[in-house]
């Protein structure tokens, strides 16, 4: 008997541990859907390889951290990196908990999830390569 476990319920593991205090970092992953994505990781191709999609850098993490109590989450900040084909790679903002999370490139609507680690103490920014920016994608016609 093969056991056979899909990509997305591979991710969503992956989330639920990253989310609920693993001891270790998630390891990105890539889905047609979704992409984990590290600053100075490979760069992911969702949706066919329409648009290559990297992480550039964590510009500000002020979520709420765990061991505090916050009247609102707070927000996160991060620069990806889009580029069709072998063309130039353009840097775009995006915002966790506030506009903008979301962006259309092309004919791909690009939505800013999550980033993990959560912060546990209030702090300066981690490492950069510590952290996972979480993006999904879909196709708009």
């Amino acid at each position: 008997m093969t056991l056979r476990v899909s990509v997305s319920c591979l991710a969503l593991i992956v989330v639920f541990e990253a989310c609920h205090g693993a001891t270790t970092d998630p390891v990105p992953v890539t889905g047609d859907d979704f992409a984990a994505l590290r600053v100075g990781g490979p760069e992911a191709f969702p949706l066919g390889g329409v648009v290559g999609v990297s992480l550039l850098t964590v510009d500000a993490d002020s979520r709420c951290p765990r061991m505090v109590q916050c009247v609102r989450l707070g927000d996160a900040d991060i620069t990806i990196g889009y580029r069709f084909g072998m063309g130039p790679t353009v840097p775009l903002r995006l915002r966790w908990g506030a506009p903008p999370s979301d962006t259309l490139v092309g004919s791909v609507r690009m939505v800013f999830d999550s980033l993990t680690p959560w912060p546990l103490v209030p702090g300066p920014l981690l490492a950069q390569d510590r952290y996972v920016a979480w993006l999904s994608f879909r196709r708009v016609r």
